[in-house]
């Protein structure tokens, strides 16, 4: 690290959201934490094409700290991510997305935490916004799928019940190309509604030996739009959450709790769907319905996965930078 790189660097994937990036461009002009300590790294993920609305938002404004655009030609929240991280200068990562606001105090909280508890990894607490309401009546399961709802009041080892967020991770960037970086075959890619790749990612360091954290204090609000309230949406979310954890499997020791495709959990969402029937109460039958199909994914792609040959295993690294990135 040169004396003139930045302490951190605030790494964000765009892919079809990038209007909403000046929002948060703004909201890190504001940031407490010096501006000459840190830079944005954006990654242009839009399909290729003449027109570069990204970069022409960012060459139309002027902020306080150094802005520095990559194109990433492969889809995926992952790919994005990982090209950034790769160009990234800082000691520290900070990841987010476009549709992110967060609170004055976010890097300073985040870099306090890992610097004085000396951890690999810390988490913030997000907050989800509904903007335009909800389609459904949103019960907690329903809400967990836009994010985790319950969070510690104080500094906390990153563990059931509690997991970290995406939209608000920070991590020392050597490490993590040590590591690895995120799975390309988790994660949102298009409409493919994937996940758990910040899940996994987090898994594998702790596997691996290091210390993760939450801290609470370092806040960020994330707006959920109507099309993401539906049954519809649910129900693929569902799809992409049982294919993505049956995944995880390839490279980390998935906890019970986040499998959840027991025979106990099919008949809790068989008997949810009974009682939701009884009470009229479309939430409950959304996630009961949801249940079903994550599972049956689950098993779906586990089968799949057996028939390729592609069976679990724990190796000490399992995403590896692009080949020609300096680390």
């Amino acid at each position: 690290m040169n004396r003139s790189d930045p302490l951190v660097s605030v790494v964000v994937s765009a892919r079809g959201n990038g209007g909403r990036l000046r929002n948060l461009l703004n909201a890190l002009a504001a940031q407490t934490l010096p501006a000459d300590q840190m830079e944005v790294v954006i990654v242009d993920n839009d399909r290729p094409g003449p027109r570069r609305p990204i970069a022409q938002l960012i060459n139309g404004g002027v902020w306080p700290y150094t802005v520095r655009l990559f194109q990433e030609p492969e889809p995926g929240l992952s790919a994005g991510r990982n090209r950034g991280i790769c160009a990234a200068r800082g000691r520290y990562i900070a990841i987010t997305d476009p549709d992110i606001t967060p609170d004055p105090g976010w890097l300073a909280a985040l870099l306090a935490a890992a610097q004085e508890e000396q951890v690999f990894c810390v988490g913030g607490r997000s907050i989800v916004d509904y903007p335009d309401g909800s389609a459904l009546p949103l019960n907690e399961p329903l809400r967990e799928c836009h994010g985790a709802v319950n969070w510690p009041t104080q500094r906390t080892p990153a563990d059931w019940p509690y997991w970290v967020t995406g939209c608000n991770l920070l991590f020392e960037r050597q490490a993590a190309l040590e590591i690895g970086l995120f799975r390309t075959d988790l994660g949102r890619k298009g409409r493919w509604l994937g996940d758990c790749e910040d899940l996994e990612f987090v898994d594998r360091a702790r596997q691996n030996g290091l210390n993760i954290l939450i801290e609470p204090a370092a806040l960020v609000t994330h707006p959920v739009y109507w099309p993401e309230t539906t049954a519809r949406y649910f129900l693929r979310q569902g799809a992409g959450h049982g294919v993505c954890v049956a995944r995880m499997h390839l490279s980390v020791r998935v906890e019970p709790a986040a499998i959840r495709a027991d025979r106990e959990a099919i008949l809790d969402a068989a008997v949810g769907l009974v009682m939701s029937w009884g009470f009229l109460d479309q939430g409950r039958a959304v996630q009961s319905f949801r249940d079903l199909t994550r599972i049956a994914a689950y098993h779906g792609e586990r089968a799949r996965l057996r028939l390729l040959g592609r069976r679990p295993s724990l190796p000490s690294s399992t995403v590896r930078p692009p080949q020609g990135v300096a680390s």
